[in-house]
């Protein structure tokens, strides 16, 4: 697999987030899984580099006014506010490849630590100025769930 060159990588360009859905394996279908307006950007650069960030758009404000996260103030919060703002954010960056509709992402920087080293793979679908990104089925909750996410170009 490759980065195609900017004249066939249809990919390149900033993408805002439309929607966030959830497919599970019987059929059924959660919409606004992130919220009814979620928020986020994906970005796909010419040679190669990505960085997606995407959160609720109804998160609850932490109850102190926060400088930094690297400040004392911010970790004497309480662990129930920090999971809340945990939970309701994602990002990730680091280096992207093409093959056919299947774009994979080599995670160097995450919000989960887990994922640091390992690769996302998505398949997209294109149509005018959008592009949806489907995971593969992933195990939430005991069911086997895909997530689907649309982008429309900035």
């Amino acid at each position: 697999m490759s980065t195609p060159s900017i004249q066939n990588n249809p990919l390149i360009g900033i993408w805002k987030l439309i929607s966030a859905t959830a497919i599970h394996a019987d059929g059924t279908v959660t919409q606004d899984v992130y919220g009814t307006h979620p928020v986020g950007y994906i970005t796909y650069t010419e040679d190669g580099h990505m960085m997606v960030m995407f959160s609720r758009s109804d998160r609850s404000p932490l109850s102190q006014e926060i400088q930094s996260p690297l400040t004392h103030q911010m970790q004497s919060l309480p662990v129930k506010e920090l999971a809340q703002a945990f939970t309701t954010f994602n990002g990730y960056a680091g280096t992207y490849t093409l093959s056919g509709n299947t774009v994979t992402h080599q995670i160097e920087i995450a919000s989960i630590p887990n994922r640091v080293g390992t690769t996302l793979v998505r398949t997209f679908t294109l149509s005018e100025n959008r592009v949806t990104l489907l995971t593969p089925p992933v195990l939430n909750d005991g069911v086997e769930t895909a997530f689907e996410l649309a982008w429309e170009r900035i």
